[in-house]
C-alpha cells in the first residue's frame, strides 16, 4: 500500500507543467519546454531554424505557414530536436522537445534563443 501511494505522488507530480528554473519565461513538462513569442509563425519559424543551425544541429529543415510551423535537426548521436510553432493571436507559441523523454535545461536554452531571435527580426 506503501508503494502504491509513493508510486500516485510522483505520477501526481509529473502530470503538473511547471515554471522552468532554467530560463525565464519558459514553462516546462519535463519532456516539452515553451514560451510565447511576440512574433508571427513564418518569423519564428525562420528563427528556430537558425537557432538550429547554430547550435550546430545537422539535417536542420524547416516549414512555416501563417497558421503554424516546425522546424527540426539532429545531434550528433542522432538525438531529434523538434520545434513546433502554433499561432496564438498576434504572437506564436514556441515548444521544444529533445529526443524522446526530453531535456529540459537544453529544451528551455533553445526555447529561450528562438525568442530573442524571433523577436529581434
Amino acid at each position: 500500500m506503501r508503494y502504491l501511494s509513493i508510486l500516485s505522488i510522483f505520477a501526481l507530480m509529473l502530470s503538473f507543467g511547471c515554471a522552468s528554473s532554467h530560463e525565464e519565461g519558459v514553462k516546462s513538462s519535463y519532456r516539452t519546454q515553451w514560451t510565447t513569442v511576440n512574433a508571427d509563425t513564418k518569423a519564428t519559424t525562420a528563427a528556430a531554424e537558425e537557432v538550429l543551425k547554430g547550435q550546430g544541429l545537422k539535417n536542420v529543415e524547416s516549414s512555416a505557414t501563417k497558421i503554424d510551423g516546425m522546424a527540426m535537426g539532429k545531434m550528433a548521436d542522432g538525438t531529434k530536436v523538434h520545434v513546433t510553432i502554433n499561432k496564438k493571436g498576434e504572437a506564436s507559441e514556441v515548444s521544444v522537445v529533445v529526443g524522446t523523454l526530453g531535456d529540459p535545461s537544453l529544451g528551455a536554452e533553445m526555447a529561450k534563443k528562438i525568442k530573442i531571435k524571433a523577436e529581434g527580426m
